[in-house]
This record gives structure tokens, C-alpha cells and sequence, in this order.
């Protein structure tokens, strides 16, 4: 058995099976003094840069925020838009046109009569548009129709 007590620092104790060690903790150099970081004490010791901080990450959250605001708001789907920009609409903008395409033109010849026949016609020819590389002048009413 081991003489040393356990609270002694560097001493070894044994416990049944287990030996257990501690070490003294190292203390900080003589004659240095150890600085704590705090949120407010660097805001007081630096504050251009802090103020400069600030300013970045409010304009990267300003820049965020309109981000997601503007970049989902896309306008309505009409006769007029391209593949590209049918690529980007949602669902629900894709069916709405698909409904209003039905009530202006009928249905789609070789496809059918209901929304998802053009949403069909309307991203089979799409597909077809981006492989012949004219997507971006393509609209949809050519895609349905093949037209390009």
C-alpha cells in the first residue's frame, strides 16, 4: 500500500482496484498578472473597434434579412416567362399558372386536360429547352408546345 494521503498534491491513493492521481494545478507566473476577457471590458478597452463590429454584423443581418424577404417574392407566372425562371417558381405559383393556362388555352394536345398534364408538357419541354442550350429564351408556352 501507498503511505502518501490523497490530498496531498502529486500523492497516489489506492481505492480497491483503482489508483487514483492528482497533481498540483500550475500557478500562473510570478509577477504577471492573468487578464480576463470580458464582453464589456473589451467594448471599453477597444471601442472604435467595437463599434466597427457592431456595424458589420448588423449590416450582415440586415443583408439576411432582405435576402429572404425579396428573394421568395417572385412575380406571378405568365405566358411570357422563361424555363429559367419557371425553374424558380414554387408549386403553388407552378399550379396557378397550370389552372390559368386550362381556362385560357384548353388543354395541352398529347398531354391532357388537368394541371399537372401541363405542369407535365411544361417541364418536359422545359427539359428539352435547357438540353438544346435556350432556356433562358424559351417561355412556357413554348415548352408546352415544342416551339423553340
Amino acid at each position: 500500500m501507498l503511505a502518501a494521503s490523497a490530498d496531498t498534491p502529486g500523492a497516489a491513493a489506492r481505492c480497491g482496484n483503482v489508483l487514483s492521481m492528482s497533481t498540483p494545478a500550475s500557478p500562473a507566473p510570478q509577477g504577471q498578472e492573468v487578464e480576463l476577457w470580458t464582453f464589456r471590458g473589451l467594448v471599453a478597452k477597444y471601442p472604435k473597434a467595437s463599434f466597427a463590429v457592431a456595424g458589420l454584423f448588423a449590416a450582415m443581418v440586415v443583408s439576411l434579412v432582405l435576402a429572404v424577404a425579396l428573394g421568395t417574392s417572385a412575380g406571378a407566372v405568365t405566358n411570357a416567362t422563361t424555363c429559367t425562371a419557371w425553374g424558380s417558381t414554387t408549386v403553388t405559383q407552378q399550379t396557378a399558372y397550370a389552372e390559368l393556362y386550362l381556362r385560357q388555352h384548353g388543354p395541352v394536345r398529347n398531354w391532357g386536360g388537368t394541371p399537372a398534364d401541363v405542369l407535365n408538357a411544361i417541364n418536359w419541354g422545359c427539359g428539352v429547352a435547357y438540353g438544346d442550350d435556350v432556356a433562358d429564351t424559351a417561355t412556357v408556352v413554348q415548352a408546352i408546345n415544342n416551339d423553340f
